[in-house]
């Protein structure tokens, strides 16, 4: 099978992570390869906010968890939003359209990249509860997300810290063809 068709059907959420960070190289690597993702118009209308500041990590994963407390979504007790993840990736896009779409095809570009070099990833579209309990303006400062600019979706990396799981059965009668 081709290699990169075989690093798709076997890419997965990664949700236990070693502690270790990874490499410069490798981390460079993913956001180029995030970089390089298709664009609408070829706008790349994209920002990104590398984070690999544990202490920055928790205070985003704090104030997502509280977003979600005050809208009523309950979660356990020691829940992280990004699994503790050694590295955390904020995209976000100038708000135009087909934002979100660009945002999909480089957190996609950059777990398929960091699955070729063994790094596992989650996309995470919680952090967007944060902006359910703070101030946009203070938020997007933390993130230093560009005015005009918004929150689309983040990622998180890190080497696994468990076997890869055998992928769900998928859903059935989604396909329709027309000849």
């Amino acid at each position: 099978m081709n290699e990169t068709v075989n690093l798709i059907l076997k890419r997965r959420s990664v949700r236990h992570y070693k502690p270790e960070m990874i490499s410069e190289e490798e981390l460079n690597y993913i956001i180029k390869c995030g970089l390089y993702a298709p664009s609408a118009k070829n706008k790349q209308n994209w920002h990104f906010t590398v984070i690999t500041n544990q202490e920055k990590i928790d205070e985003i994963n704090r104030l997502a968890i509280e977003g979600m407390e005050r809208l009523g979504i309950e979660k356990e007790e020691d829940y992280h939003v990004f699994y503790h993840a050694p590295v955390v990736i904020v995209i976000s896009s100038k708000i135009e359209g087909y934002s979100e779409v660009n945002a999909g095809c480089v957190v996609e570009n950059m777990a398929i990249a960091a699955k070729s070099m063994g790094i596992g990833s989650c996309i995470i579209g919680q952090t967007r509860y944060m902006y359910h309990q703070a101030d946009k303006a203070d938020i997007n400062r933390v993130l230093r997300i560009p005015e005009n600019y918004e929150h689309d979706i983040s990622i998180c990396f890190g080497y696994p810290d468990a076997e890869d799981e055998e992928a769900k059965p998928r859903k059935e009668n989604v396909v329709d063809y027309i000849l």
